[in-house]
């Protein structure tokens, strides 16, 4: 059995595209997401094995841009959640569906298989230790913009173990 794969952009760019049914793009982000990172939504994911294998983190306003074109939701709500800096429990609902999703980016012939465990709005509460550790890590790990269009954009990380 292999590593989990780390997703390239065009991966990433190419399932959310056809998620939410609008054309993404996803470029290399200018620097490195952290846990101090103000506004994050961030998802753990589990192998068989029971362990966090991989940390997907998304902005607020990213959050928001996903949650609402994925519920194809109109715009403003979105840009105000982006503007406030917090997710209302439905674009939360709805990024979380996203970010389950997310874990078909990982699950490649001959890697462990990955699931969603669980995950966690920093603008509600701390985020776990795990959480913050691969947040940290400047290892494996991917950081980028994503953008929807006609919503927005916003920063984007994978890290994984």
């Amino acid at each position: 059995m292999t590593t989990t794969p780390l997703p390239q952009l065009k991966e990433i760019k190419d399932l959310y595209a056809g998620l939410v049914g609008r054309a993404c793009t996803a470029v290399p982000a200018g620097g490195l997401m952290t846990p101090e990172t103000k506004g994050l939504v961030v998802a753990t994911y589990l192998s068989n094995r029971g362990q966090v294998e991989a940390v997907v983190a998304v902005d607020v306003p990213l959050g928001a841009y996903l949650g609402a074109s994925i519920g194809l939701m109109p715009p403003g709500p979105a840009k105000d959640a982006a503007a406030d800096g917090r997710l209302s429990d439905v674009l939360l609902e709805n990024v979380s569906e996203v970010l389950n999703v997310t874990a078909g980016l990982f699950n490649t012939e001959d890697a462990p298989h990955l699931v969603l465990a669980d995950v966690f709005d920093s603008t509600r509460a701390a985020l776990p230790g795990t959480a913050v550790s691969f947040l940290r890590s400047t290892g494996r790990r991917v950081d980028a913009t994503v953008d929807v269009a006609g919503y927005g954009g916003g920063a984007y990380t994978v890290v994984l173990r």
